[in-house]
């Protein structure tokens, strides 16, 4: 791997991370409705990642981040939350990606539902009841508001890194 190109994964882990920081002391609004319910800023860098770089290395930035996030937050139930919800949205956003004519704000949308039905079926496993997928709907409602925020921000973001990323990642810049 070129160095310029380990040095941008690396920046996009970093930024992964000061968004997963940032976003724990923003307090939940809808906590009577939604308790648990974040924006999802990290799905930020997990979606323009995969615009940029393809699903591989954005594999590899949301494992960095999950780990090193898990780190900071301290429970191990936070790592495998982290572990349900980041591999199944990104994988839902992969598939998505693939559909023709399904914008950045589409697939957010997927993906957010995707980390959400991840979680839930986590935590389904831990306490050892499937009705956890009862809050699903709740959920999914969340789903819809945070993709679209999410989304709106990694489009715009997304226009932004790619003139970043051709001119620091092409062969005659080394």
């Amino acid at each position: 791997m070129k160095t310029k190109k380990m040095v941008f994964l690396g920046l996009m882990v970093g930024y992964s991370l000061i968004l997963y920081i940032l976003e724990t002391y923003i307090p939940n609004p809808f906590i009577a409705f939604f308790p648990g319910a974040k924006l999802g800023l990290t799905n930020i860098i997990t979606l323009v990642s995969l615009l940029i770089f393809g699903f591989k290395e954005t594999f590899i930035i949301v494992t960095v981040r999950v780990i090193l996030s898990s780190i900071f937050a301290g429970p191990m139930s936070y790592l495998l939350f982290s572990i349900g919800g980041a591999y199944l949205s990104l994988i839902c956003m992969y598939l998505c990606n693939k559909i023709k004519n399904l914008s950045i704000i589409g697939v957010s949308i997927v993906g957010a539902i995707g980390h959400n039905i991840g979680q839930l079926l986590v935590a389904s496993m831990i306490v050892q009841n499937i009705n956890m997928i009862g809050y699903l709907p709740f959920m999914l409602i969340a789903s819809l508001v945070t993709g679209i925020f999410v989304g709106l921000v990694s489009k715009y973001c997304y226009l932004k890194m790619t003139k970043i990323s051709s001119r620091l990642l092409t062969k005659n810049n080394n």
